[in-house]
């Protein structure tokens, strides 16, 4: 029991490492945290700050930290097959993710878990989570933005892994379980630009500000004449 309270808060603590946030005050002097959310601002945004390379490696980062809590970390801990048991290597993924988007170093601030969400599951269910990722980095790059692709590739993964697991492993369907909770949480902290996307602007995005009128010449012209007459 002691062994997996000692995971789960390391777990915890490795997701909470804000590498992006880093690298942002590092390279930019800017943050990353959107005003008046908890959260780190879009995807597109945050490329925008850093660069493209840079977005990339945290991305690559931030996901190996979800590959970190459930492989070695898990041995290490639970001991040589740690996946004999599903929950606890499924709850020590969620935690990291949940450290991700509650960063204990951030004030309980953090990112939207996407990338560590894809390190946990490429981790317990490789095949579905490469299409996912595929799918994702294809409307990111080549498509129509960052957020569809983000929310396709969380949308897409638990319905790839339903058919993985019940077509080729049915041995592994505890952990549609934990790919079920992850990709509903992934899809809950990109509720803004999901929201956005049905026509309903989020709490937390201000409403465009009316056009002001803009001054006619002749009519002041026009005014100053009167003024002049009387």
């Amino acid at each position: 029991m002691q062994h997996l309270l000692y995971y789960f808060a390391a777990c915890f603590l490795i997701g909470s490492l804000p590498i992006g946030e880093v690298a942002a005050r590092l390279k930019t002097g800017k943050t990353l945290l959107q005003p008046g959310s908890r959260n780190t601002r879009p995807p597109g945004e945050m490329f925008d700050t850093l660069g493209i390379p840079t977005g990339i490696l945290i991305c690559l980062l931030d996901g190996f930290k979800g590959f970190i809590t459930v492989f070695p970390l898990a041995i290490y801990f639970l001991g040589e097959n740690p996946y004999q048991y599903w929950w606890p290597v499924s709850l020590g993924g969620f935690l990291t993710v949940f450290g991700h988007c509650n960063s204990l170093f951030l004030g309980f601030k953090g990112g939207r878990g996407l990338a560590p969400t894809f390190g946990v599951m490429i981790t317990l269910l490789p095949v579905p989570a490469v299409f996912a990722s595929l799918l994702g980095f294809w409307l990111a790059f080549w498509g129509l933005s960052s957020k569809p692709g983000a929310l396709s590739a969380a949308g897409a993964m638990p319905l790839l892994s339903i058919a993985w697991v019940l077509a080729i492993r049915p041995d592994e369907i505890n952990y549609l379980y934990v790919v079920a909770t992850m990709s509903i949480w992934t899809m809950w902290e990109h509720r803004d630009e999901l929201l956005s996307y049905m026509g309903i602007r989020p709490a937390n995005i201000p409403a465009a500000p009316l056009p002001q009128p803009v001054a006619n010449d002749n009519s002041e012209a026009v005014e100053k004449a009167d003024d002049q007459g009387a």
